[in-house]
């Protein structure tokens, strides 16, 4: 069965959830939307200045940074940076560190 114009999921503050995150910097998430079997999210990340380890990632997780600059170090130390207008597909199972170097915001949308 084809998808109508019924099956389109606006993104828009009404159905947003605003969240202050805590792993270690000053950073936030606006979770615009969501599969209804968290298959896929869309949201916008904003954070400042600081570094966090995270662990192999759930998901793929395609970024675009809006504002700012920020870097990716993968387990074996190899660096990656991104500055406003660059995008990127984080691949599930990628583990390393987080790098805001200058205040940041991203537009992403993750993928399971």
């Amino acid at each position: 069965m084809s998808k109508t114009v019924a099956d389109i999921i606006a993104i828009n503050g009404g159905i947003a959830q605003f969240q202050k995150l805590d792993y270690g910097m000053d950073e936030a998430d606006w979770r615009a939307s969501s599969g209804s079997n968290s298959a896929y999210g869309v949201g916008l990340w904003e954070g400042k200045p600081g570094e966090v380890e995270f662990p192999a990632m759930p998901y793929d997780e395609a970024c675009w940074i809006i504002e700012g600059q920020v870097a990716l170090i993968d387990e074996q130390g190899s660096r990656k940076e991104f500055g406003a207008g660059q995008g990127y597909i984080l691949p599930k199972g990628f583990a390393g560190r987080w790098i805001t170097i200058a205040d940041a915001k991203k537009f992403y949308v993750t993928l399971e």
